[in-house]
Protein backbone atom coordinates (compact mmCIF):
# COMPACT_ATOMS: atom_id res chain seq x y z
CA UNK A 1 0.00 0.00 0.00
CA UNK A 2 1.41 3.41 -0.95
CA UNK A 3 1.52 6.57 1.14
CA UNK A 4 -0.89 8.38 -1.15
CA UNK A 5 -3.51 5.62 -0.82
CA UNK A 6 -3.16 5.63 2.96
CA UNK A 7 -3.56 9.40 3.00
CA UNK A 8 -6.63 9.34 0.77
CA UNK A 9 -8.21 6.65 2.93
CA UNK A 10 -7.45 8.34 6.24
CA UNK A 11 -8.71 11.72 5.08
CA UNK A 12 -11.90 10.27 3.65
CA UNK A 13 -12.70 8.14 6.71
CA UNK A 14 -12.10 11.11 9.00
CA UNK A 15 -14.52 13.20 6.91
CA UNK A 16 -11.89 15.80 6.09
CA UNK A 17 -11.74 17.88 2.96
CA UNK A 18 -8.37 18.65 1.42
CA UNK A 19 -8.82 22.23 2.60
CA UNK A 20 -9.36 21.18 6.21
CA UNK A 21 -6.33 18.91 6.23
CA UNK A 22 -4.23 21.62 4.60
CA UNK A 23 -5.29 24.09 7.29
CA UNK A 24 -4.34 21.67 10.07
CA UNK A 25 -0.92 21.10 8.49
CA UNK A 26 -0.25 24.73 7.56
CA UNK A 27 0.15 23.98 3.83
CA UNK A 28 -1.79 24.84 0.70
CA UNK A 29 -4.61 22.70 -0.65
CA UNK A 30 -2.53 22.10 -3.77
CA UNK A 31 0.14 20.45 -1.62
CA UNK A 32 -2.36 17.91 -0.30
CA UNK A 33 -3.61 17.33 -3.84
CA UNK A 34 -0.05 16.61 -5.04
CA UNK A 35 0.55 14.19 -2.14
CA UNK A 36 -2.64 12.26 -2.90
CA UNK A 37 -1.85 12.11 -6.62
CA UNK A 38 1.71 10.91 -5.98
CA UNK A 39 3.31 13.96 -7.62
CA UNK A 40 5.22 14.89 -4.46
CA UNK A 41 5.73 13.78 -0.87
CA UNK A 42 5.52 15.81 2.35
CA UNK A 43 8.56 16.75 4.36
CA UNK A 44 9.35 14.92 7.59
CA UNK A 45 7.71 17.48 9.87
CA UNK A 46 4.48 17.22 7.87
CA UNK A 47 4.62 13.41 7.97
CA UNK A 48 4.95 13.51 11.75
CA UNK A 49 2.05 15.94 11.95
CA UNK A 50 -0.05 13.58 9.80
CA UNK A 51 0.78 10.74 12.18
CA UNK A 52 -0.35 12.91 15.09
CA UNK A 53 -3.60 13.88 13.36
CA UNK A 54 -4.54 10.37 12.29
CA UNK A 55 -3.10 8.50 15.27
CA UNK A 56 -0.76 6.19 13.38
CA UNK A 57 2.94 5.42 13.20
CA UNK A 58 5.26 6.79 10.55
CA UNK A 59 6.05 3.30 9.24
CA UNK A 60 2.35 2.45 8.89
CA UNK A 61 1.61 5.74 7.14
CA UNK A 62 4.45 5.53 4.63
CA UNK A 63 4.82 1.78 4.06
CA UNK A 64 1.92 0.04 5.76
CA UNK A 65 -1.72 -0.61 4.94
CA UNK A 66 -4.14 1.56 6.92
CA UNK A 67 -7.19 1.03 4.72
CA UNK A 68 -8.56 -1.75 6.94
CA UNK A 69 -8.02 0.03 10.23
CA UNK A 70 -11.27 1.01 12.01
CA UNK A 71 -11.79 4.74 12.51
CA UNK A 72 -12.34 6.12 15.98
CA UNK A 73 -15.32 8.49 15.93
CA UNK A 74 -13.61 10.83 18.38
CA UNK A 75 -10.89 11.76 15.89
CA UNK A 76 -13.20 12.46 12.95
CA UNK A 77 -13.71 16.07 11.91
CA UNK A 78 -16.93 17.35 13.47
CA UNK A 79 -19.70 18.58 11.19
CA UNK A 80 -19.67 22.07 12.66
CA UNK A 81 -19.52 25.58 11.30
CA UNK A 82 -15.98 26.66 10.33
CA UNK A 83 -14.12 28.63 12.98
CA UNK A 84 -11.07 30.87 12.98
CA UNK A 85 -8.59 28.34 14.34
CA UNK A 86 -5.43 30.17 13.25
CA UNK A 87 -6.19 33.76 14.30
CA UNK A 88 -6.70 35.05 10.75
CA UNK A 89 -9.29 37.67 11.71
CA UNK A 90 -7.13 39.36 14.32
CA UNK A 91 -4.11 39.24 12.02
CA UNK A 92 -5.87 40.89 9.10
CA UNK A 93 -7.36 43.58 11.40
CA UNK A 94 -3.97 44.32 12.96
CA UNK A 95 -2.32 44.50 9.53
CA UNK A 96 -5.02 46.84 8.22
CA UNK A 97 -4.71 49.15 11.23
CA UNK A 98 -0.92 49.33 10.91
CA UNK A 99 -0.90 50.03 7.16
CA UNK A 100 -3.66 52.66 7.31
CA UNK A 101 -1.94 54.40 10.23
CA UNK A 102 1.38 54.38 8.35
CA UNK A 103 -0.25 55.93 5.27
CA UNK A 104 -1.76 58.64 7.47
CA UNK A 105 1.67 59.33 9.00
CA UNK A 106 3.26 59.76 5.57
CA UNK A 107 0.60 62.33 4.63
CA UNK A 108 0.64 64.08 8.01
CA UNK A 109 4.39 64.75 7.76
CA UNK A 110 4.09 67.43 5.04
CA UNK A 111 0.85 68.67 6.66
CA UNK A 112 2.42 69.34 10.05
CA UNK A 113 5.49 70.75 8.32
CA UNK A 114 3.37 73.28 6.43
CA UNK A 115 1.51 74.28 9.58
CA UNK A 116 4.74 74.84 11.50
CA UNK A 117 6.23 76.87 8.64
CA UNK A 118 3.08 78.99 8.53
CA UNK A 119 3.28 79.51 12.31
CA UNK A 120 6.98 80.41 12.10
CA UNK A 121 6.38 83.03 9.44
CA UNK A 122 3.40 84.45 11.28
CA UNK A 123 5.47 85.11 14.43
CA UNK A 124 8.53 86.16 12.38
CA UNK A 125 10.88 83.35 13.42
CA UNK A 126 14.33 83.20 11.83
CA UNK A 127 14.19 81.44 8.46
CA UNK A 128 16.82 78.88 9.51
CA UNK A 129 14.67 77.82 12.43
CA UNK A 130 11.69 77.68 10.09
CA UNK A 131 13.61 75.25 7.89
CA UNK A 132 14.24 73.05 10.95
CA UNK A 133 10.57 73.27 11.95
CA UNK A 134 9.63 72.18 8.44
CA UNK A 135 12.04 69.25 8.31
CA UNK A 136 11.41 67.61 11.65
CA UNK A 137 7.74 66.59 11.16
CA UNK A 138 8.40 65.16 7.68
CA UNK A 139 11.30 63.03 8.89
CA UNK A 140 9.71 62.13 12.22
CA UNK A 141 6.34 61.05 10.84
CA UNK A 142 7.99 59.24 7.93
CA UNK A 143 10.03 57.30 10.49
CA UNK A 144 6.86 56.61 12.47
CA UNK A 145 5.12 55.31 9.34
CA UNK A 146 8.05 53.04 8.52
CA UNK A 147 8.11 51.81 12.12
CA UNK A 148 4.45 50.87 11.76
CA UNK A 149 4.41 49.27 8.33
CA UNK A 150 7.69 47.32 8.25
CA UNK A 151 7.10 45.13 11.36
CA UNK A 152 3.47 44.67 10.32
CA UNK A 153 4.56 43.54 6.86
CA UNK A 154 7.10 41.10 8.26
CA UNK A 155 4.55 39.68 10.69
CA UNK A 156 1.92 39.36 7.96
CA UNK A 157 4.36 37.62 5.61
CA UNK A 158 5.27 35.17 8.39
CA UNK A 159 1.58 34.51 9.03
CA UNK A 160 0.97 33.80 5.34
CA UNK A 161 3.91 31.39 5.22
CA UNK A 162 2.61 29.58 8.32
CA UNK A 163 -1.01 29.52 7.12
CA UNK A 164 -1.12 29.27 3.30
CA UNK A 165 -4.71 28.06 3.53
CA UNK A 166 -7.50 29.40 5.74
CA UNK A 167 -10.97 27.93 5.75
CA UNK A 168 -13.61 30.57 5.06
CA UNK A 169 -15.35 31.03 8.42
CA UNK A 170 -17.08 34.34 7.75
CA UNK A 171 -20.87 34.34 7.69
CA UNK A 172 -23.13 36.45 5.49
CA UNK A 173 -23.87 38.56 8.56
CA UNK A 174 -20.15 39.23 9.03
CA UNK A 175 -19.83 40.28 5.40
CA UNK A 176 -22.91 42.51 5.57
CA UNK A 177 -21.56 44.28 8.66
CA UNK A 178 -18.14 44.79 7.05
CA UNK A 179 -19.76 46.04 3.84
CA UNK A 180 -21.75 48.62 5.83
CA UNK A 181 -18.56 49.69 7.63
CA UNK A 182 -16.76 50.06 4.29
CA UNK A 183 -19.56 52.26 2.97
CA UNK A 184 -19.43 54.54 6.03
CA UNK A 185 -15.65 54.82 5.88
CA UNK A 186 -15.65 55.54 2.15
CA UNK A 187 -18.28 58.26 2.50
CA UNK A 188 -16.51 59.81 5.49
CA UNK A 189 -13.11 59.63 3.79
CA UNK A 190 -14.27 61.21 0.54
CA UNK A 191 -16.13 63.93 2.48
CA UNK A 192 -13.00 64.76 4.50
CA UNK A 193 -10.85 64.94 1.35
CA UNK A 194 -13.34 67.27 -0.35
CA UNK A 195 -13.56 69.35 2.82
CA UNK A 196 -9.78 69.59 2.85
CA UNK A 197 -9.75 70.92 -0.73
CA UNK A 198 -12.49 73.45 0.13
CA UNK A 199 -10.62 74.63 3.24
CA UNK A 200 -7.41 74.97 1.24
CA UNK A 201 -9.10 77.14 -1.40
CA UNK A 202 -10.87 79.27 1.24
CA UNK A 203 -7.78 79.91 3.38
CA UNK A 204 -5.59 80.63 0.36
CA UNK A 205 -8.10 83.04 -1.17
CA UNK A 206 -9.09 84.84 2.05
CA UNK A 207 -5.94 84.79 4.19
CA UNK A 208 -3.32 84.41 1.44
CA UNK A 209 -1.48 81.79 3.49
CA UNK A 210 -0.35 79.01 1.17
CA UNK A 211 1.44 76.99 3.86
CA UNK A 212 -1.50 77.21 6.25
CA UNK A 213 -3.91 76.22 3.48
CA UNK A 214 -1.78 73.24 2.44
CA UNK A 215 -1.30 72.13 6.05
CA UNK A 216 -5.01 72.20 6.89
CA UNK A 217 -5.89 70.44 3.66
CA UNK A 218 -3.45 67.59 4.17
CA UNK A 219 -4.48 67.10 7.79
CA UNK A 220 -8.03 66.46 6.58
CA UNK A 221 -6.78 64.39 3.64
CA UNK A 222 -4.69 62.24 6.00
CA UNK A 223 -7.72 61.44 8.15
CA UNK A 224 -9.84 60.78 5.05
CA UNK A 225 -7.27 58.52 3.42
CA UNK A 226 -6.81 56.62 6.70
CA UNK A 227 -10.55 55.99 6.81
CA UNK A 228 -10.67 54.79 3.19
CA UNK A 229 -7.57 52.57 3.42
CA UNK A 230 -8.69 50.97 6.69
CA UNK A 231 -12.19 50.29 5.40
CA UNK A 232 -10.88 48.90 2.11
CA UNK A 233 -8.33 46.60 3.76
CA UNK A 234 -10.85 45.30 6.29
CA UNK A 235 -13.28 44.54 3.48
CA UNK A 236 -10.57 42.98 1.32
CA UNK A 237 -9.55 40.75 4.22
CA UNK A 238 -13.01 39.19 4.22
CA UNK A 239 -12.21 37.60 0.84
CA UNK A 240 -10.57 34.46 2.18
CA UNK A 241 -10.52 32.90 -1.28
CA UNK A 242 -8.25 35.65 -2.60
CA UNK A 243 -6.02 35.30 0.45
CA UNK A 244 -5.64 31.58 -0.22
CA UNK A 245 -4.88 32.19 -3.91
CA UNK A 246 -2.25 34.82 -3.07
CA UNK A 247 -0.72 32.62 -0.38
CA UNK A 248 -0.46 29.75 -2.86
CA UNK A 249 1.19 32.08 -5.38
CA UNK A 250 3.72 33.11 -2.72
CA UNK A 251 4.33 29.47 -1.87
CA UNK A 252 5.07 28.78 -5.53
CA UNK A 253 7.70 31.48 -5.63
CA UNK A 254 8.82 30.57 -9.13
CA UNK A 255 5.40 31.14 -10.70
CA UNK A 256 4.52 33.98 -13.05
CA UNK A 257 2.26 35.60 -10.49
CA UNK A 258 5.04 35.68 -7.92
CA UNK A 259 7.45 37.18 -10.45
CA UNK A 260 4.88 39.76 -11.49
CA UNK A 261 4.25 40.85 -7.91
CA UNK A 262 7.97 41.10 -7.17
CA UNK A 263 8.61 43.16 -10.31
CA UNK A 264 5.71 45.50 -9.58
CA UNK A 265 6.76 45.87 -5.94
CA UNK A 266 10.36 46.65 -6.82
CA UNK A 267 9.43 49.25 -9.44
CA UNK A 268 6.86 50.88 -7.15
CA UNK A 269 9.38 51.04 -4.32
CA UNK A 270 11.86 52.81 -6.60
CA UNK A 271 9.17 55.19 -7.87
CA UNK A 272 8.11 56.21 -4.36
CA UNK A 273 11.73 56.65 -3.30
CA UNK A 274 12.29 59.03 -6.22
CA UNK A 275 9.02 60.84 -5.39
CA UNK A 276 10.10 61.26 -1.76
CA UNK A 277 13.49 62.66 -2.78
CA UNK A 278 11.81 65.05 -5.22
CA UNK A 279 9.32 66.19 -2.59
CA UNK A 280 12.02 66.84 0.01
CA UNK A 281 14.10 68.76 -2.54
CA UNK A 282 11.13 70.96 -3.44
CA UNK A 283 10.47 71.51 0.27
CA UNK A 284 13.95 72.29 1.61
CA UNK A 285 16.30 73.27 -1.27
CA UNK A 286 15.90 77.06 -1.76
CA UNK A 287 16.45 76.96 -5.53
CA UNK A 288 13.59 74.47 -5.99
CA UNK A 289 11.24 75.38 -3.13
CA UNK A 290 7.56 75.45 -4.03
CA UNK A 291 4.29 75.13 -2.06
CA UNK A 292 3.35 72.37 -4.51
CA UNK A 293 6.04 70.03 -3.17
CA UNK A 294 3.33 67.65 -1.93
CA UNK A 295 2.38 66.79 -5.53
CA UNK A 296 5.40 64.47 -5.67
CA UNK A 297 3.61 61.82 -3.56
CA UNK A 298 0.25 61.74 -5.42
CA UNK A 299 2.13 61.61 -8.74
CA UNK A 300 4.24 58.75 -7.39
CA UNK A 301 1.09 56.93 -6.29
CA UNK A 302 -0.45 57.34 -9.75
CA UNK A 303 2.76 56.05 -11.35
CA UNK A 304 2.62 52.97 -9.09
CA UNK A 305 -0.95 52.36 -10.19
CA UNK A 306 0.13 52.51 -13.84
CA UNK A 307 3.02 50.11 -13.13
CA UNK A 308 0.64 47.67 -11.45
CA UNK A 309 -1.74 47.76 -14.41
CA UNK A 310 1.06 47.28 -16.95
CA UNK A 311 2.62 44.34 -15.09
CA UNK A 312 -0.82 42.71 -14.78
CA UNK A 313 -1.40 43.16 -18.50
CA UNK A 314 1.98 42.01 -19.82
CA UNK A 315 3.03 39.43 -17.22
CA UNK A 316 0.15 36.98 -17.32
CA UNK A 317 -0.24 34.21 -14.75
CA UNK A 318 0.81 30.76 -15.74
Amino acid sequence: MSFRENLQHLRATHHMTQEQLAMLLGVSRQSVTKWESGKSNPEMDKLLKLCEIFGCTLDDLVCGDLTSRPVEPTVAMPDAAPTDVCGYDEERRSFARSVSAAVACFILGPAVSSLLVAFGRAVDIDHRLIDVLGALPVLGLAAAGIALVVPAGIQHAAFVRSHPFVEDFYTEGDRAACRALLTRRLVAGIALILLGVAVCILVDEVLFREELAAGLMFCLVAVGVHSIVLGGMLWGGMDVGTYNANAEAEAGAGGARGRRDRVAGGICGAVMLVATIAGLVMLFVPAYQTPLFWLAWPIGGIACGVVSCLTSAFMADE
